[in-house]
């Protein structure tokens, strides 16, 4: 399993292409949700986005124990795919409800709805932690930064238009060191996203094999993943704002191993990005609990929409086919 190149092009099926009409307005369709369980409302989310690695390569790994034991120990959606290949139109998709025409890892500026616009014309607070982001040294729109180490397209935040140009939004943006302090301050944001960078997210990077962050280095870059949730659910879950109570931590990954042979997908993205792990770490639904409801990114935005009262953004309006995961998550 080797992994991508910066900068690739691949060019699938638009999974997520703007094909339903009346779904893109932001309103829900006659009788949507008439068979939805109200997701119960959150105090934080926390949200950390892996790379580019598939259900099966995963489960059973003993590379992976941290993920195994929690699969085994908290929410388990044993059905869950990435929206599209490769990694950019995902992130597009988990913060959008759409991959908005964005079909490769290019630099883009979109202008469009999404979650940030929901959160604050609610009264939520957010903050997304970009690891490595200090190494561009201010620069938050650089395309990569520290030998590949931080790379844009794992920013979906500063690529929507109404962020970039919103000096407020943009100081949302921040480098991952400041997660620990934020987290047990006063003010803890309520939406937190997590993007670990590409040696701690099981992407890697183009370099000599000697490098134990490599593409080549697979086991090497799952055991380094591994160990990045296992300190980083740790950390959350020994926090202020884990002491509020009634939060939830969702762990997924953008879309299974490259070369993205894995095309299969649900709930408006067929072909998607394939099959992937996604754990859910609930104190509304604590213990094991498994779900074999088919769920991908835009199941993953809806459940914070509904959790919040946000409302949706195009495909999430969908919920015959895009439903939020009370089952994962707790219900009202």
């Amino acid at each position: 399993m080797a992994r991508g190149i910066t900068g690739r092009v691949v060019r699938f099926g638009l999974a997520g292409a703007l094909a339903i009409s009346p779904l893109l307005t932001g309103i829900p369709p006659a009788g949507a949700g008439q068979n939805q369980q109200a997701v119960m409302d959150f105090n934080h989310v926390f949200i950390i986005m892996m790379e580019n690695t598939s259900y099966s390569s995963l489960i059973g790994n003993p590379n992976a124990p941290w993920i195994n034991k929690a699969a085994s120990k908290y929410g388990f959606a044993k059905n869950y795919y990435g929206v599209s290949h490769p990694s950019q139109p995902n992130y597009i998709a988990a913060t959008s409800g759409s991959t908005n025409g964005v079909i490769d890892d290019n630099d883009v500026t979109i202008n469009v709805r999404n979650v940030v616009d929901q959160l604050e014309a609610h009264g939520k607070s957010w903050k997304a932690y970009m690891q490595s982001l200090s190494l561009c040294n201010g620069n938050k729109l650089a395309h990569a930064c520290g030998n590949q180490l931080y790379e844009r397209k794992h920013d979906p935040f500063v690529s929507y238009k109404d962020v970039q140009n919103n000096p407020a939004r943009m100081a949302n943006v921040v480098d991952f060191g400041q997660l620990t302090s934020d987290i047990n301050g006063g003010a803890p944001p309520e939406y937190v996203w997590i993007s670990p960078d590409q040696c701690h997210d099981m992407h890697g990077r183009a370099a000599d094999a000697t490098d134990p962050c490599a593409f080549a280095n697979v086991q090497d870059l799952i055991a380094a993943g591994d160990a990045f949730l296992r300190d980083t659910v740790s950390k959350i879950m020994h926090s202020a704002a884990w002491a509020h109570g009634n939060s939830t931590i969702v762990v997924t990954w953008d879309e299974s191993d490259f070369p993205f042979n894995d095309v299969s997908g649900c709930c408006d993205a067929v072909p998607g990005g394939g099959h992937v792990v996604t754990l859910v770490i609930s104190q509304s639904a604590p213990g094991a609990q498994t779900s074999n409801v088919a769920y991908n990114h835009y199941s993953l935005l809806s459940t914070v929409e509904h959790g919040w009262g946000l409302g949706c953004l195009k495909f999430t309006c969908d919920t015959s086919d895009v439903m939020p995961m009370s089952d994962l998550v707790g219900a009202n």
